[in-house]
């Protein structure tokens, strides 16, 4: 029975480690795989001894190599002097992201000494993997490894379904996200403006750690559980992923729309990234560019129940197709077994 120890970067909390390693723990248990979660010690700490508290944990998870047979570290980037450990452990390492990791993040000027820091340790990490997993092909494009996979970050059908939280009433958007990427919500206000114009009682509903600052909007605020990340949705007739065309974003996985998709949600995006290969537009979702696109496709979505039932419905299949847990945990137990047991499948 092969071993893999997983080292994410946080703990359950943190929607990436619960999407891209806790969800896939059953699958590759399944397989044949011994899995061990080891939750970083690091979590919280800022400032100088963040990457002091990293290399406490890069010893700790790679001392006891012999225990293992394969070591997969999700989104973590270390610096030259601590990566070449992790090409020294003795057995194959994996690398798995699903964001700008080589990136300060945005909202703040970091400098250029921060900005090349960011760059310089995502491509030691990367260099030091004997495979690099990425949640979508922009990210496979700038980890540039010779060894890579994209595996997008999956969504358990079963449990996000239509029906599975409470059906809209009135007229109701909704956006989903944390609170760093408000402003790409904010920049439409102008169109939700318009909308509450055309559309009497419309509201949005807003999903984050802080509300948004929206004037002339009525506005339901939801402050973010875990507890409460799928009845969260409850109450949305359109999902909203608005996005600016900047490098970050554009290593953005369209989680979220694939979330207001397989719940059944229809779904409007701009169109960045990701999100051009996610939606056929105006067949399982639309792609806005504009105030005017934005204003014409949610428009025509709360005016329109058949078109938005065809769409959201469009939508669901394309989750199930491509984007669902069943579909994706296979192609990650295949590409950990062929480097660890290669035959197996």
């Amino acid at each position: 029975m092969p071993r893999v120890r997983l080292l994410p970067v946080d703990d359950e909390r943190g929607a990436s480690t619960r999407y891209r390693v806790l969800a896939l723990l059953p699958a590759l248990r399944q397989a044949g795989w011994a899995a061990e979660v080891r939750y970083p010690l690091d979590l919280g700490s800022r400032g100088a001894l963040r990457p002091l508290r990293r290399l406490g944990d890069l010893l700790r998870d790679t001392r006891s190599r012999q225990d293992v047979d394969l070591l997969f570290v999700h989104r973590k980037t270390y610096p030259a002097t601590f990566a070449h450990r992790l090409g020294r452990v003795g057995v194959p390492v994996v690398y798995d992201f699903d964001d700008a990791v080589d990136l300060p993040p945005p909202g703040r000027d970091p400098g250029a000494e921060a900005e090349r820091r960011y760059r310089e340790n995502f491509a030691a990490t990367v260099a030091a993997s004997t495979l690099v997993i990425c949640g979508n092909a922009e990210l496979q494009h700038r980890a540039g490894h010779e060894r890579s996979v994209v595996l997008p970050t999956a969504v358990d059908t079963s449990r996000f379904r239509p029906g599975a939280v409470e059906r809209p009433v009135g007229t109701t958007l909704g956006w989903v996200g944390h609170g760093d990427n408000l402003p790409y919500l904010e920049a439409l206000a102008g169109p939700l403006r318009e909308l509450t114009r055309r559309h009497a009682g419309l509201r949005l509903i807003v999903v984050a750690d802080r509300p948004p600052r929206l004037e002339g909007i009525e506005v339901e605020f939801r402050r973010w559980t875990l507890a409460t990340e799928l009845s969260c949705f409850g109450g949305m007739r359109v999902g909203l992923m608005p996005l600016e065309d900047s490098p970050w974003a554009r290593a953005k996985c369209a989680f979220k729309a694939i979330q207001y998709m397989a719940l059944g949600i229809p779904t409007v995006v701009s169109p960045v990234g990701m999100n051009r290969e996610l939606i056929e537009h105006g067949r399982n979702g639309f792609l806005a560019a504009t105030p005017e696109s934005w204003v014409e496709a949610l428009d025509r979505l709360l005016g329109d129940g058949a078109l938005a039932q065809s769409v959201a419905d469009a939508g669901r299949a394309t989750v199930k197709g491509h984007f669902a847990l069943d579909v994706v945990a296979p192609r990650l137990v295949d590409a950990l077994d062929g480097l660890v047991r290669p035959g197996a499948g």
